[in-house]
């Protein structure tokens, strides 16, 4: 009897022990986890207050750079509407040498300004328009006068559009909180997107996750890697759109 109760004692101690083992394994594991996203965490709040720089804030001067980019591009129709601050919002009804028709997409557009700049025909809108604005927003326009109004702020106006640089996309930008502890990502596709997405950060910072690249309208890409970097290069542009009365 005794010999049994020597022989299972073993046994016995032998899986508490490997219970032990095991939970003293997980919990080497968590400990672990844990400093390792402490560490990120810790990296995440450094670069940032290391660099404040980094953050972009809806107030901040690298936001509205970046939105003058961004905005809206009214150039593509100005020879139907003249109006360089934003798009008519298709499709649209228009007159071509005195017959209506329809332009209902942007190969259409292509077609009546081919026709407009070979054969020299008069055209015209058919009012009322939608009028898709540098900030995204959408106007009425119930006539010419209504519309050469629109025209005459446009020209005062001093954060319009720099048509003469584009962002390559995708860009992805950091989001942070109040405390800038990171708290997501979120890719950008195009230029409402990015437009958009600075002007709704509201309270909260975000940052953009370098490098990006931009393309000049006089040729040539570059690559970019700070706020202070971007924003050089969007002025740079837009004073070339001013050289070149764009």
């Amino acid at each position: 009897m005794k010999g049994r109760v020597f022989w299972l004692m073993p046994v016995i101690h032998t899986k508490r022990t490997v219970k032990s083992m095991s939970d003293f394994v997980a919990g080497l594991l968590a400990v672990i986890m844990s400093l390792v996203l402490f560490s990120c965490q810790s990296e995440v709040d450094e670069t940032i207050g290391e660099d404040p720089d980094a953050v972009i804030t809806s107030d901040s001067e690298i936001a509205m750079w970046i939105q003058r980019a961004s905005a809206n591009d009214g150039s593509a129709d100005d020879f139907l509407d003249g109006y360089g601050c934003g798009t008519i919002k298709l499709p649209v009804a228009i007159t071509l040498n005195g017959a209506v028709r329809m332009v209902n997409n942007e190969g259409d557009l292509s077609i009546v300004q081919r026709i407009i700049e070979e054969l020299d025909m008069p055209v015209s809108l058919q009012y009322p328009v939608t009028i898709i604005a540098g900030d995204y927003s959408e106007i009425k326009v119930n006539s010419e006068e209504e519309l050469e109004a629109l025209k005459e702020i446009c020209t005062e106006s001093p954060n319009k559009r720099i048509p003469c640089v584009n962002f390559r996309y995708p860009v992805e930008m950091l989001t942070y909180n109040a405390n800038n502890q990171s708290n997501g990502r979120v890719t950008i596709q195009n230029d409402r997107e990015f437009y958009l997405f600075i002007e709704e950060i509201g309270n909260l910072h975000t940052s953009i996750n370098y490098p990006v690249d931009i393309e000049f309208s006089t040729g040539g890409m570059i690559e970019i890697n700070t706020n202070s970097g971007l924003t050089a290069a969007i002025k740079q542009a837009g004073e070339v759109c001013q050289t070149n009365g764009g």
